[in-house]
């Protein structure tokens, strides 16, 4: 071997010895997993993209943000955290892995592995089996995915983002007009009333 090719040869595996973590670091951003972007307090990483998720098709982004945009799944975490008791709690946590395993079962895949329609329809068939249930109950007499759906309204209506910039938000006590007509454009008028 003359010096020239050993040059060359040196080279190249210098190369190869640079470039091979960078491209696996590439490689390995190439994959699809979901994270969440915060500490989850009762949940575990799985249970908290799963929260994001069905918050997300309960409400996407439109015009107005989508639910997880406004901090939707945060608030959920929070609130079974520091209000339901304990027996909800495990009601909740046990709702979770219930949609996982129900959606595994039926489409072979984890929800949030689903593809949009199919995220919808799964949905859908439990918001069929919950029309006759009554929104007065105790939370650990509810069943998950009704909890989850108010959760998700109440954290969603009540975030900054949404009362004050898609809601006509009063923050100061006025009377209550009752029957007045609405004005094109005009927001949904929210607050304190007297």
């Amino acid at each position: 071997m003359n010096r020239r090719e050993a040059i060359k040869k040196t080279g190249m595996m210098l190369g190869l010895a640079t470039a091979s973590p960078l491209l696996l670091h590439v490689l390995q951003g190439c994959t699809a997993e979901k994270t969440v972007n915060w500490k989850p307090i009762l949940f575990n990483q799985d249970q908290a993209k799963l929260v994001a998720d069905i918050v997300d098709q309960l409400l996407p982004k439109t015009d107005s943000p989508s639910a997880t945009e406004v901090g939707v799944d945060v608030f959920i975490d929070k609130m079974v955290t520091e209000v339901f008791p304990r027996s909800a709690q495990q009601t909740f946590l046990s709702g979770l892995d219930q949609i996982n395993r129900d959606s595994q079962l039926k489409n072979g895949k984890l929800f949030y592995d689903l593809d949009q329609q199919t995220k919808y329809d799964f949905l859908y068939g439990l918001e069929s089996n919950i029309k006759h249930l009554s929104y007065t109950t105790g939370p650990e007499d509810k069943p998950f995915y009704l909890m989850i759906k108010e959760l998700c309204l109440l954290g969603y209506f009540t975030s900054e983002e949404i009362m004050t910039k898609h809601l006509d938000y009063i923050p100061i006590p006025t009377k209550l007009i009752g029957c007045e007509p609405l004005a094109a454009n005009q927001k949904l008028r929210v607050g304190n009333y007297l």
